[in-house]
């Protein structure tokens, strides 16, 4: 993407009238690679990239909002005054409107990376004191044969077509080395929300904590949940002894219901023929009405359609009176048309006789006067013209006497010019001669001082420097890296070793604990296996049925009719016994009590077993579920024992001498972070005295090339000095060899001005003289023009009289046509007589054969006449007629049909009476199925809650298992998520740093990144210098801004997601810069440039980089009125 034009009008400061235009492809900035934007404090530098912003985005950095918010109308503070009508939020982008301005843009034109010309606007409105939505628009820009064309495109494509959203273009376009350097600096905790925040992460870990949380508390509720639910389903479950009946039972009530079913829909049936014979004699009755209605509708229309019947057997005779009336009334409209006529013909004929006798008469007599004027004046004009042309031969001949003594005069006021510059150029010359000479003399003087004060300043730069570096002859920056990493890295692994040591004991503690539970539900559920085995609930089942049927047998009927007739002493029938104690009928009643009370006893202990038994199986079904989750929990804890105990061995591999209890690795502590500080403080000391000497080096290296410099460049000035001496007095001697030369061309040129004004006098005498014989001839006309009007007049007059014999002629001819239409008249009057007495022979004819065959009805002419002129409505009677007589046929068609299915019905009559139907129904209705309802209910929530339990178990199982996974990872990362986000910035600082070396190698070869181990701490390899590691903070400022140059330029490359930006804008912040550290910024930069093809802006507060950066966009305050305005400046000069 390459930035083309910029249009800024009445956006905050910028206010000036007509707007401001930015081009970053002409003039100066189409030239250079690199540019500043400078001005003070407050004057609307950052407007222009809240412009650029606001036309992709609708969004400024300078009003910074969360993504997902709007702008919204709202109160910021106090309540409305009564010129207020709104007021916008602080983070509203439209405050950018510049205070008592009602309208403001900002246009920003800019090729894609598809090679596809755009332009995005962004409008602001202010109407009756409240803000208008922003207008966003986006035009496609094409170039056809030269000539430019736009067309309306979706601003909403925008970040499609850019390729990266508003967060993601900042961080590309806008590089933040600025903040990179005081990323560089910040201490370790500080480093994590300031990389945050350069990412744009700043919410993110923590949100992810809380929605780990929140999933937590999910899975627990869910596992509690089911738990609830696998409980209150295990109370509709049958028991298994009884759930044979229940379905037996339930087949037996829908056997009954379906018989009751079908006696009902049979019933039904009886009763709907009942229904359907009221019906139809109810029809019946009601269409024999109709019928009768539509009879008597027909009688009473009789006289109507008689009448009706006439008027269509009369329709021929009608149309022949109608035509014989048509006829009349035409003769009647001719014979007036013929009178109009021949009063027409009489007025065209005076018409005629007027023009021609009078107004013709006239326009021929002064046509020919006309032409005798013409003939008169043609020798004069003649005459007049040839004189003409003399006189504009003689008026040329002095046009030219006239240019040329104009000519003449210039050349004398020319000459005397330069004898008067020449004397001028001769003391200006002498002047110059003398300057030159004492500049000369004075620049010797300065050169032979200024290079003894640059001589000895590059000794004493060089004895400094000398001084310093023998100071680190006696210091090992490698020795002192590698102590400082070692005490790091001891110090890091004695927080792992702590914090595995910790983990390792609430390890094991929660191992052990699982183990014995395990033990304890294994010892239960063996117990419970046990307790199942002693159960003898079939043998119960099996001896209540004897005791059952032995209980029927002794109170069957049959039985005591059996007992009642032995005879004591006589077998048995049945078992052969001759003693028959129960053959008396009270004697058997005790041992039927006996027998129904052992009955209930059996029942009793069937029961309570069956109950001990459901509960031991759910019981058992409920430890194995338990059991399942903590076998998988037990070798989950001894996977993460392992791990823990192979990290603790490879510390104590590193660290033999560490003791393995936690609050002995503890004591270590102490004496650790302090190895840390002591070595940290060595090492900045030492980094320190590098900067030093580095500083003194450069100052060193800059005193010897400002003396050599000094030396080359005086030398050039005394040369220039020199040859100015040699220019001036060639000069001098030049202009005084032109003086004699100009006094003899000044002399020439007054002659020939005296010659040319005499004959200027000659050649106006002549003129004057041939304008006079002119008057004479024809007076002050133009020939040519005289004789034109005098052709035009007899012109006109020919054609008025032309024009009046042709309107004669027309008028003939109109006399003609009226005659001819007379005669036609006429003729159409004859022939409407004949076509009259036709008609009224074929009318007589029609009514003679009409009577002959309707002797009883006689028809006259006025018969014919009347119906002719009758007003009644014959097609409304016709209607009528139609409609009563469809309604009659209708209404006979409709009794007979109805009287036809009466007959077909009667033929289906029921057996039973219509109110036995009605008892029988109400006493079937009144049977309840109630207890059909309740059993189905019953096995169905049986039904539903086994299966239910069946999906449930495993559901329980893994609500189990997520309940336990989840806690662990919430109990992982910490509940604010500072451990993830640590864990992860580590991460993404690595990326970072990867593609920040990709970046600064681009630039500068010298300096490497390294991440420390496990932080974000950055060391910078120095390959000048034998890859000595260095510490941040021993970098020098122009150091310092290569490093964290190149992280911004790896944030932009992360961020720009492999898309291209040509132009990148830096906020430099390095306005007080010592010119060593300058010279490496502008040096870096440029080479930015050239290795990325990129047009760099720099946002430069100050005037610091002036001198290097001289492309400029300028904003120029002015004064304190709180306007600026832009001014584009100089070229760059690297």
């Amino acid at each position: 993407m390459k930035l083309i034009k910029l249009e800024i009008q009445n956006l905050a400061s910028l206010d000036r009238i007509g707007g401001e235009t930015i081009n970053f492809e002409d003039g100066a900035l189409g030239d250079s690679t690199i540019f500043s934007i400078v001005g003070p404090t407050g004057s609307g530098k950052s407007t222009i990239l809240d412009a650029i912003c606001l036309a992709l985005y609708n969004r400024a950095p300078r009003y910074p909002r969360k993504k997902g918010d709007r702008n919204q109308n709202i109160e910021v503070f106090g309540n409305l005054s009564s010129e207020e009508k709104c007021r916008l939020a602080p983070t509203d982008s439209r405050n950018i409107l510049t205070r008592g301005k009602k309208e403001g843009y900002s246009k920003l034109t800019f090729l894609a990376n598809n090679g596809t010309l755009y332009r995005a606007e962004w409008y602001v409105r202010m109407k009756t004191k409240k803000f208008e939505d922003p207008t966003l628009s986006l035009y496609k820009i094409d170039v056809n044969n030269g000539v430019p064309t736009e067309e309306v495109d979706d601003w909403n494509r925008l970040p499609l077509i850019i390729g990266l959203d508003y967060e993601q273009f900042l961080r590309t376009v806008l590089i933040a080395q600025g903040s990179f350097a005081n990323f560089l600096t910040a201490k370790e905790n500080e480093r994590y929300e300031l990389l945050e925040k350069l990412i744009g992460c700043e919410e993110l870990y923590t949100n992810i904590a809380k929605e780990i949380k929140q999933k937590k508390d999910e899975a627990v509720k869910a596992y509690d949940l089911i738990v609830a639910n696998f409980t209150a389903q295990e109370k509709d479950l049958i028991p298994e002894e009884d759930l044979c009946s229940v379905k037996e039972r339930i087949d037996e009530l829908e056997k009954l219901d379906k018989q009751i079913k079908e006696e009902l829909q049979k019933i039904t049936e009886a009763l709907a023929w009942y229904t359907t014979f009221e019906k139809h004699q109810q029809n019946i009755v009601k269409f024999e009405k109709a019928f009768n209605e539509a009879k008597s509708q027909i009688d009473a229309f009789a006289e109507q359609t008689a009448r009706l019947s006439l008027h269509d057997a009369t329709i021929p005779a009608v149309a022949l009176l109608k035509d014989i009336k048509t006829s009349e009334t035409n003769i009647a409209s001719l014979e007036k048309t013929i009178k109009e006529l021949e009063s027409a013909i009489l007025n065209k004929e005076k018409e005629i006789k007027q023009e021609e006798d009078i107004e013709l008469k006239l326009l021929v007599t002064n046509a020919q006067k006309t032409s005798e004027e013409l003939e008169i004046q043609k020798p004069h004009i003649n005459k007049a013209r040839q004189i003409k042309t003399e006189l504009e031969a003689l008026q040329t001949a002095l046009n030219d006497k006239a240019k040329t003594k104009t000519e003449a005069e210039n050349a004398k006021v020319k000459a005397e010019k330069a004898v008067v510059d020449n004397r001028k150029n001769i003391e200006a010359a002498e002047a110059v001669l003398s300057k030159s000479k004492n500049s000369l003399i004075a620049l010797q003087h300065k050169t032979k001082e200024e290079e003894k004060l640059l001589s000895q300043k590059a000794e004493n730069a060089t004895s400094s420097y000398e001084e310093e570096n023998k100071k680190l002859v006696c210091c090992d920056a490698a020795k002192l890296q590698n102590a400082k990493t070692m005490a790091e890295r001891n110090l890091t692994d004695l927080n792992s070793a702590i914090r595995i040591q910790a983990a390792l004991k609430a390890k094991r503690t929660e191992h052990d604990k699982n183990v014995c539970q395990q033990k304890v539900l294994t010892d239960r559920n063996a117990v419970i296996s046990e307790l199942l085995k002693n159960y003898r609930i079939e043998e119960l089942n099996k001896e209540l049925e004897i005791l059952l049927k032995s209980y029927a047998l002794m109170t069957s009927e049959n039985w005591a009719l059996h007992r009642g007739n032995l005879t004591e002493g006589e077998a048995c029938p049945l078992c052969g016994a001759t003693h028959h104690p129960y053959s008396d009928k009270d004697a058997i009643l005790p041992v039927i009590d006996d027998m129904n009370a052992l009955i209930d006893v059996k029942r009793a202990q069937i029961n309570a077993q069956q109950t001990e038994k459901q509960q031991l199986t759910k019981e058992q079904s409920r430890n194995k579920g338990l059991l399942d989750g903590i076998n998988k929990t037990i070798e989950t804890l001894r996977s993460e024992t392992a791990s823990l105990s192979d990290e603790w061995k490879e510390i104590a591999c590193a660290h033999n001498n560490w003791p393995e209890a936690e609050d002995l690795l503890r004591s270590l502590m102490p004496e650790i972070e302090k190895k840390v500080k002591l070595s940290d403080a060595e090492l900045k000391a030492y980094n320190e005295q590098v900067k030093l000497v580095d500083k003194l080096r450069k100052q060193m290296n800059a005193a010897d090339k400002a003396k050599q410099e000094y030396t080359k460049t005086a030398s050039e000035k005394i040369q220039t000095a020199e040859k100015r001496v040699t220019e001036a007095n060639t000069l001098l001697e030049t202009e005084k060899g032109k003086t004699e030369n100009f006094k003899a061309q000044l002399s020439d040129k007054v002659a020939v001005l005296s010659s040319a004004a005499e004959a200027l006098v000659d050649a106006q005498h002549i003129v004057e003289t041939k304008r006079l014989d002119l008057s004479k001839e024809i007076g002050d006309k133009d020939p040519d023009e005289f004789e034109n009007s005098l052709n035009a007049a007899k012109s006109k007059a020919d054609s008025l009289v032309k024009a009046k014999t042709e309107a004669i002629s027309r008028l003939r001819e109109l006399l003609n046509e009226v005659r001819g239409k007379e005669s036609a008249t006429k003729t159409q009057k004859e022939k409407e007589h004949d076509s009259i007495n036709k008609l009224n022979a074929e009318l007589s004819a029609w009514l003679a054969d009409y009577n002959k065959a309707h002797i009883e009805n006689i028809l006259t002419e006025d018969s014919i006449a009347h119906l002719l002129y009758s007003t009644e409505n014959w097609e409304h009677i016709r209607t009528i007629q139609k409609r009563l007589r469809d309604a009659f046929t209708s209404a006979e068609t409709t009794l007979r049909n109805e009287n036809l299915s009466m007959h077909e019905l009667l033929q289906k009559r029921p057996d039973m009476q219509k109110e036995a139907l009605l008892e029988k129904k109400a006493e079937l209705e009144n049977v309840s199925n109630q207890e059909l309802i309740d059993a189905k209910a019953r096995l169905q929530r049986h039904n539903t809650a086994k299966e239910l339990m069946g999906c449930m178990f495993a559901q329980k199982q893994e609500a189990e298992v997520a309940k336990c996974e989840w806690e662990q990872i919430s109990d992982a990362i910490g509940g604010d998520g500072k451990t993830l986000r640590k864990i992860a910035q580590c991460y993404t600082l690595r990326f970072l740093i990867e593609h920040a070396n990709v970046e600064i190698r681009k630039f500068n070869s010298r300096y490497e990144l390294q991440q420390v181990k496990n932080s974000l701490g950055i060391r910078v390899v120095d390959h000048d210098r034998a890859d000595d590691v260095r510490d941040t903070t021993s970098l020098s400022g122009g150091e310092t801004f290569i490093v964290s140059l190149g992280l911004a330029l790896g944030l932009s490359s992360l961020s720009s997601r492999n898309i291209s930006f040509e132009n990148l804008f830096i906020d430099e912040g390095f306005g007080t810069l010592d010119p060593d550290t300058l010279a490496t910024v502008i040096d870096s930069l440029a080479m930015l440039q050239s290795s990325q093809g990129k047009k760099v802006g720099v946002i430069s507060h100050t005037d610091t980089m002036s001198e290097r950066i001289t492309t400029q966009i300028r904003i120029i305050k002015d004064g304190n009125s709180g306007s600026s305005h832009i001014e584009m400046s100089g070229m760059t000069t690297l």
